[in-house]
């Protein structure tokens, strides 16, 4: 049902009483006093860029939406770029209308994203203190510094950042890290209203992790681990092998684990010198292969189609869309960002971008390619969250677009 449908010119005035045209401005409804029960009702059907424009028709509306904390409809994610050095805004890109939207958001300069979970970015300033940050909020978490016995860890050792649940809905949530010391795997968790990270060493490489059904799930060199009783005493049990030669992903796909399998190659010529230039080598995705679990049984089986399902993969946790509800999407494909992979130290090299499609079994792209980002910055997929949480603190932010 579209939008309109869901209101008639006769729900905000009667017809039948229309006599005279004198009248008639009389009868007409003052769209801009509508109750703040119906434009709430009305925002709920908008995307975010719909919102922040329905704000601007008067004064009432820009206060409701000013306040409002329910999020916009579901929307395909949007992909989060590095800030444009002219105008000092960040450049969003949004798959459904195909353009970019810049945002003025100073807290994200001099920071790293690690990841991102139900639109929170986790980061990290160049004084090395972790955050949760919603950039369309505004609202932040300040986490707590890293212990002193980890002072070995680095920028580049950081893995990937999850969350167990939307703080914008709850207070109960934790938060995974994954990093590296020496070349060895590490885990640090953190829930609000601790005044520490609990590290835990891992005796294996870990790939990816997940909260998948109450727990938290690692894509480890061989092996598939649960990891229970994540507030007490960790238990790391080892669940079923899953020997796959690949980078692997953990995805939620509609209540059923997936393990994707993202295969990698070298192109380009060895003798380009140009850092910035595509033909120079370098790492770019060849194919994806996906792998269902099944938990219970403790075996996976090969899957070659996802039907109208679609996944985003990156750096951040990996979405899943039912394609046929978004008119553009690609069904039974996966979009994906870079992986930061280089073959050289310069500071540029994230231009892999694509849409893998399983049937006809060719990448395809989505956004320009050629198109280099600062091994800092690299594109993420980030769900638009308008919603506040009463746990954080928001600010005011500027939107634009070109």
């Amino acid at each position: 049902m579209k939008f309109g449908d869901q209101f008639r010119r006769e729900d905000f005035f009667d017809s039948s009483k229309l006599v005279e045209s004198d009248n008639v401005k009389n009868h007409m409804a003052n769209w801009s006093n509508l109750s703040c029960d119906a434009i709430e009702h009305i925002m709920g059907f908008l995307s975010l860029p719909d919102r922040h424009r329905f704000s601007a028709v008067c004064q009432n509306w820009r206060r409701v939406a000013k306040y409002n904390s329910c999020s916009p409809v579901e929307q395909l994610p949007w992909l989060m770029m590095r800030e444009d050095a002219s105008i000092k805004k960040r450049k969003f890109y949004s798959l459904t209308e195909k353009r970019h939207y810049y945002i003025d958001i100073p807290e994200l300069q001099n920071t790293r994203w690690i990841g991102s979970s139900f639109g929170w970015l986790f980061i990290v300033d160049r004084k090395f203190i972790p955050q949760l940050f919603n950039p369309f909020t505004r609202e932040c978490f300040e986490l707590p510094m890293f212990p002193r016995f980890e002072e070995e860890m680095r920028h580049e050792g950081l893995v990937k950042a999850i969350l167990s649940h939307d703080p914008s809905k709850t207070h109960d949530f934790t938060v995974l890290l994954l990093y590296y010391i020496n070349n060895i795997t590490r885990m640090a968790f953190w829930r609000p209203g601790e005044n520490t990270w609990r590290c835990v060493p891992c005796n294996d490489y870990v790939s990816d992790a997940i909260f998948f059904r109450g727990n938290f799930y690692l894509a480890c060199t061989e092996h598939l681990f649960v990891l229970s009783n994540v507030e007490a005493n960790l238990i790391m049990k080892q669940v079923m092998p899953i020997f796959i030669a690949c980078v692997k992903y953990l995805v939620d796909f509609m209540g059923e684990l997936l393990l994707v399998g993202r295969h990698l190659k070298i192109v380009g010529d060895p003798f380009a010198m140009n850092i910035r230039d595509d033909k120079r080598l370098h790492i770019v995705t060849a194919r994806f292969v996906v792998h269902k679990l099944n938990l219970e049984g403790r075996k996976h089986s090969e899957c070659k189609d996802l039907d109208d399902g679609t996944i985003f993969l990156g750096i951040g946790c990996p979405l899943v869309v039912n394609s046929q509800l978004f008119p553009g999407c690609k069904r039974n494909s996966i979009y994906f960002t870079d992986l930061v992979l280089k073959l050289f130290p310069e500071p540029y090299g994230c231009d892999d971008l694509g849409v893998y499609d399983f049937t006809r079994d060719i990448i395809e792209p989505y956004y320009p390619p050629g198109i280099f980002h600062p091994i800092a910055e690299p594109p993420i997929w980030l769900t638009p969250n308008a919603s506040k949480s009463a746990y954080g603190h928001s600010s005011n932010k500027n939107i634009n677009k070109r």
